[in-house]
């Protein structure tokens, strides 16, 4: 479902910003989060269509911080973008507001 040039950002707070890059890339963030987060699962709240390419997500991260015990529940915002129907980035954002507001929909 990703293309081979895929590339995931997250904001500079995140605890795992990024960038991650190709493939190898997408297993490195997986095992990012969950080196950062126990009991860890992603929903996918909202798709909506920006332009031919591009997509704003919304997703849900559902789990516990490993260091601190904080449980997690709590939406951001990306921008996805699709080459040949694959994922070629996903760019994230802390908040689904913050997503619309790089894509130009707010």
């Amino acid at each position: 479902m990703c293309d081979p040039e895929i590339e995931i950002r997250n904001w500079a707070e995140s605890p795992i910003p990024g960038p991650y890059v190709g493939l190898e890339g997408v297993r490195q963030w997986w095992d990012g989060v969950s080196d950062a987060f126990e009991d860890v699962h992603l929903e996918l709240l909202d798709a909506e269509p920006i332009d031919d390419v591009r997509c704003l997500t919304v997703q849900r991260l559902v789990g516990t911080f490993r260091l601190t015990g904080i449980e997690v529940n709590g939406a951001w915002g990306a921008i996805v973008s699709v080459r040949q129907g694959k994922i070629l980035s996903a760019i994230g954002y802390a908040t689904p507001r913050r997503a619309r507001r790089a894509a130009g929909l707010d």
